[in-house]
């Protein structure tokens, strides 16, 4: 299975991911992205979140 992962080395978190796909990303308490942990994720909205992404720090992996 693919995963989104966050490399928050990269991050800035300008909330972008969060914005466009609020069912697999979300901030944690500690105040990082994080993927939210699926069955399945939405391949067209994961890839969106990518291209918008300021950094590039989102990218799939496989699970």
């Amino acid at each position: 299975m693919m995963i989104p992962t966050v490399d928050m080395a990269d991050c800035v978190l300008c909330e972008m991911c969060i914005q466009l796909c609020p069912t697999v990303f979300r901030l944690n308490s500690v105040g990082y992205i994080e993927v939210i942990e699926l069955e399945s994720y939405p391949s067209e909205d994961v890839n969106e979140v990518i291209k918008h992404c300021p950094k590039k720090c989102i990218t799939w992996t496989t699970g």
